[in-house]
């Protein structure tokens, strides 16, 4: 199999895609990054606020004041830019594409050969290419007009044209398995994560608790509760941004579903005379089994439009 893939001039999942998905994704990653960046130093403001300003003394205020203007400016910056939306906006637009352009390309689903689908798979592809482009319509996210960036690439058609065996171990190797992986490892970051925050959600009252009693004891006079109290809600502000806990299980059982479908088609036996309706639906169930994943980010989008619509 490895010269098919090699006689097909295959190099990786980059020649597949199309430009719109690294449009897309360009989007979603600018986005993540502005969102983390100017929350965190949001977070980070508001704590010197509240530490400075729960200092005794007059000097102590001009230094809270500035946190507390510096907060208020990102806090303008992130509601006027909103770039938390264009993170969920461009990965659920890249995944979308990203799917489509996998079924295409290995036959999966109704894009497998007549009789049994519809014989005009580009066309189908450009029909549900269509709606997914529509549901974006006006989306920072997308590329500028008066291109066809969505349209079938030449690895697609390529790909495409192999026979199942070759087709098989592209997708396993640049698909399931690339996936698989990144999955497994953001499940068990976003696990350790969000195991962290929960400790010091914890931590961080039982600190509180003690600093009022020895304050109520006369120990010492700096009031450290509003301190403490701010770096508590940061760190649970924190986790709620990037959702450390709904995405370890999401992407654990993601993982879990493609390593079942992994071993199905590499059991699938190529010679069979189903083996291409096999493989179609068993390529279908894998890009479902990523689709579940990458329709949260288009659910958090549709929640955040409508909560930006309701102010």
């Amino acid at each position: 199999m490895a010269s098919g893939a090699g006689r097909a001039g295959w190099v990786g999942e980059h020649e597949l895609l199309p430009d719109f998905f690294r449009a897309a994704d360009a989007a979603s990653l600018h986005g993540q990054r502005r969102s983390v960046l100017l929350s965190a130093w949001e977070l980070v403001l508001l704590v010197a606020a509240a530490a400075t300003g729960s200092a005794d003394g007059e000097p102590w205020a001009w230094p809270a004041a500035v946190a507390y203007l510096g907060a208020i400016v990102l806090a303008v910056v992130i509601s006027r830019q909103n770039p938390q939306g264009l993170w969920y906006e461009g990965r659920a637009a890249a995944e979308s594409v990203k799917t489509l352009a996998w079924k295409y390309a290995v036959r999966a689903d109704a894009y497998r050969p007549p009789p049994r689908a519809l014989p005009d798979a580009e066309g189908l592809y450009r029909f549900q290419l269509e709606r997914v482009l529509e549901a974006f319509r006006g989306s920072r996210a997308m590329p500028e007009p008066g291109s066809d960036p969505a349209g079938i690439t030449e690895g697609m058609r390529t790909l495409r044209g192999q026979p199942l065996a070759v087709r098989r171990e592209v997708y396993l190797r640049e698909r399931i398995r690339v996936q698989h992986d990144w999955y497994r490892s953001k499940s068990r970051y976003c696990a350790r994560a969000g195991h962290w925050a929960g400790v010091l959600g914890v931590l961080l009252p039982a600190l509180g608790l003690v600093l009022a009693l020895a304050r109520a004891l006369g120990a010492y006079t700096y009031d450290a509760l509003g301190t403490v109290s701010a770096v508590a809600a940061s760190v649970t502000a924190w986790a709620q941004l990037r959702q450390y806990r709904p995405l370890a299980a999401a992407y654990g059982l993601a993982a879990d579903e493609l390593e079942l479908i992994r071993r199905q088609l590499e059991a699938l036996d190529l010679e069979s005379p189903e083996a291409e309706e096999l493989w179609a639906r068993l390529a279908r169930d894998a890009e479902d089994a990523v689709s579940r994943e990458h329709t949260t980010w288009q659910a958090r989008r549709e929640v955040r439009t409508t909560t930006e619509r309701e102010h």
